[in-house]
């Protein structure tokens, strides 16, 4: 048994390039066990790799993978200016060297990657993010609408309560109810329409805040190279679009609404509205959303919502001012919050 002076002696940062595909397939199979094939074999793509720029950081011990601090790195956009910056993604320690100082190790180097940084946390990173003097945004949210309250709530499948299931469905139905009917196209064969309307969206800036830079290649890497793109689609309506993920996991049938937007500065509730009617009728169990938009978050029940931890730090003190209160138009296609659902 290594005691934590020791570990801490004897583990080795090497860049994720420098491992076998062996030694990371044992390592992922463990803390991400719904997708690690995926992750061994498209590694690349999860963390938008790029040799010129840096590595993935990985940790070993005995030659044995027991650690991992993953990125993507991206751009911000403050005052007019383009700065890099990267997400904290996939960090992760087998769990039984949680606790050995390994997690404060990883992320001091993680921090010498990139001056400015963010991470949608989990409650781990966030405790230990929090020793490390980052900002802490609420405000974007995770937002969900159930159909199917069985599936949503599977502990209700034990009474075999199918009016539980019903009546709440029926009143949405009614609601929804909308003589315009919408359909989703296949990303794929349609990705030019997506180009196009992408490059000449409007700004739905309420607030003077950062922005993530979306840029042609940004793009092309989110959903012509993701490895799940047979299953990602769009819907339009009078100039909104909305991007969005439709698969089963766990036979649950879940609509990730990765991204939506205008090419005029309009509300895209209408949209969300005709989505909801089309989701309905195609056996969705439920939609999922990520925004800090109030009109769009008030769409959603607000017995579902959660405040996500959105971090943000700057070695420089002017820009981690300006980071402090997040982004503008944050949304489930930005950082690993979405592809960290997928499962193989």
């Amino acid at each position: 048994m290594h005691s934590k002076e020791s570990i801490l002696s004897k583990c080795k940062l090497k860049k994720i390039s420098e491992i076998s595909k062996d030694r990371l397939f044992e390592f992922y199979k463990k803390v991400y066990p719904e997708r690690f094939k995926s992750l061994t074999e498209n590694w690349k793509w999860w963390y938008r790799f790029d040799k010129e720029f840096a590595e993935p950081i990985v940790l070993l011990l005995d030659n044995k993978v027991i650690g991992q601090a993953a990125f993507l790195r991206n751009e911000v956009i403050i005052s007019n200016n383009k700065i890099p910056a990267i997400w904290f993604q996939d960090y992760a320690v087998l769990p039984e060297f949680i606790g050995m100082g390994l997690g404060k190790l990883l992320t001091k180097e993680w921090m010498k990657i990139c001056p400015n940084q963010m991470a949608i946390c989990s409650p781990y990173s966030y405790r230990v993010l929090k020793k490390f003097g980052w900002n802490f945004d609420f405000e974007t949210e995770r937002l969900v609408k159930p159909f199917n309250y069985t599936k949503f709530f599977p502990i209700l499948n034990k009474f075999n309560l199918r009016l539980l299931n019903a009546f709440p469905r029926f009143l949405i139905k009614n609601k929804f109810n909308d003589e315009i009917q919408i359909k989703p196209y296949n990303l794929s064969s349609n990705y030019k329409v997506i180009l196009e309307s992408f490059n000449k969206k409007g700004s739905q800036s309420v607030r003077d805040l950062p922005k993530i830079n979306r840029d042609d290649s940004w793009l092309h890497w989110r959903l012509m190279e993701c490895p799940y793109k047979k299953d990602i689609y769009f819907f339009e309506h009078d100039n909104s679009f909305s991007i969005v993920h439709i698969y089963f996991v766990k036979k649950i049938k879940r609509m990730n609404i990765l991204f939506t937007y205008g090419i005029e500065k309009t509300s895209n509730i209408k949209l969300y509205r005709l989505i909801t009617s089309w989701a309905l009728k195609n056996n969705i169990d439920y939609i999922w959303a990520i925004h800090n938009d109030k009109k769009l978050k008030d769409f959603f029940p607000k017995i579902f919502n959660r405040p996500l931890k959105l971090a943000t730090w700057s070695s420089n003190s002017d820009i981690k001012q300006k980071l402090q209160y997040g982004f503008d138009d944050l949304q489930g296609i930005d950082s690993d919050i979405e592809s960290g659902f997928f499962v193989e």
